[in-house]
């Protein structure tokens, strides 16, 4: 289980602590981190530089243009070498990626042999976004197949996780995904349901099969039944028990679902305060 984890990183604060979930958890699992940093090409070939050059005339900007490149370089350089220097501390394998491209098609590209995809929950431009989700993290989450695990602006270490289940085909996977890692990492876990009044026999149905299963595959694992609207009701409990990670599931990969977030998903990503772990489903159509 997530023996290879890619690590998108752009230098940013909520990076390094993306990193410092990525690294951790591949020495708690055994495995190996990829560091990937993608120049955008944008940068060097978008509307900043347009007019730089026609503000500057042609020759002054053919001449900034292999500055800019290498100012980027340097960067991507030193923030791997951090990157790498950290797995070393640690004792953990690594590789260092460094590319020039489309930020998001890149590293589709690279988590073609990943077993987990995490990232920051928003990027170097932070400070002018704090309520926001980065666009590039939801892109990536919207598009990606493989299990996300996007950090949020502090580490803690993860003692107890919250697996939030409604029965559904794309919620089974990610309970099952996440009794698995809560029992490889020898940590409890709360499984959360939350239902409307109408629906409650069948919500607690839903929620004794899925403690059950915790049960029988050694865990050690709480259930509750919650009423209401269930992004503002996993939030509430996350925070009320001192959860250290959410695992839910997120849309499958599919020329529909990929262009839409759930809404629940959507929303808890934007607000935790502690990491959450998106899985998929993709026998969905």
């Amino acid at each position: 289980m997530y023996k290879n984890i890619l690590l998108c990183t752009d230098g940013s604060p909520l990076a390094d602590v993306a990193a410092e979930y990525a690294i951790r958890l591949a020495k708690q699992l055994g495995g190996r981190v990829t560091a990937l940093y993608v120049i955008d090409v944008r940068i060097l070939e978008g509307p900043l530089l347009a007019d730089f050059s026609g503000a500057l005339g042609a020759q002054p900007y053919a001449a900034l243009l292999p500055r800019i490149e290498q100012i980027q370089r340097e960067k991507a350089e030193a923030i791997l070498k951090a990157v790498s220097s950290r797995c070393a501390a640690q004792g953990v394998q690594s590789e260092a990626v460094h590319r020039t491209g489309s930020l998001v098609g890149t590293m589709l590209h690279y988590e073609t042999n990943a077993d987990l995809v995490v990232l920051g929950q928003r990027g170097e431009h932070a400070r002018w976004s704090e309520a926001m989700l980065g666009s590039t993290v939801e892109r990536m989450v919207r598009a990606s197949v493989k299990p996300c695990l996007v950090a949020p602006d502090r580490f803690r270490p993860i003692r107890h996780v919250l697996l939030a289940c409604d029965g559904s085909a794309e919620s089974n996977k990610s309970l099952r995904a996440g009794i698995d890692l809560a029992v490889k990492l020898q940590v409890e876990a709360t499984i959360v349901t939350v239902c409307q009044n109408e629906n409650k026999d069948a919500a607690s149905e839903i929620l004794q099969q899925a403690h059950q299963r915790a049960i029988d595959s050694g865990l050690t694992a709480h259930a509750q039944l919650e009423h209401g609207n269930a992004e503002t009701q996993i939030l509430k409990l996350c925070e009320r028990i001192g959860a250290d990670l959410i695992v839910m599931g997120a849309y499958g990969h599919t020329r529909i679902r990929e262009l839409i977030l759930g809404s629940t998903t959507s929303h808890v990503l934007r607000k935790a305060q502690v990491p959450v772990l998106l899985t998929r489903n993709l026998s969905q159509g």
